[in-house]
């Protein structure tokens, strides 16, 4: 992963295939959700129907919900300008520290190739040095 700072644009520019993982994840979850119509009304007999066609449903949902938030929470951006960075979060997930960065618009954009400490204090004196502060 490389962040760079673009003096003249007043950007950040952040190489780390985040675009590439965003719309992995989007395909995956229309999978998801094309197949949890399809395997019901085409594949499941009537009285498979009871049981199993709940179970699809509720995967179908979970689909749904997990598809809006990622459309409308993340962004995958490759250059972002410094007016719409809000913030710099660390947050612990399953006991793995997770970076992200706030934006005003009301998404985060996740530093997903950040792999230990001294790639965490890195990015926050990166960060610490652009006057944007670190939550």
């Amino acid at each position: 992963m490389s962040i760079n700072y673009n003096i003249n644009d007043k950007t950040v520019e952040i190489k780390d295939n985040s675009k590439t993982h965003y719309w992995i994840t989007n395909v995956s979850l229309i999978t998801v959700i094309i197949n949890c119509v399809i395997f019901p009304v085409f594949i499941l007999e009537k009285k498979q129907m009871e049981w199993f066609g709940f179970i699809w449903i509720i995967l179908g949902v979970l689909g749904i919900i997990a598809l809006i938030h990622n459309l409308m929470k993340t962004s995958a951006s490759d250059k972002l300008e410094l007016t719409e960075i809000n913030s710099l979060q660390e947050k612990q997930f399953f006991g793995r520290k997770k970076i992200s960065l706030k934006l005003k618009n009301g998404k985060s954009r996740d530093l997903i190739a950040v792999k230990n400490e001294a790639d965490i204090k890195a990015i926050k004196t990166f960060f610490c040095n652009l006057d944007i502060e670190t939550v």
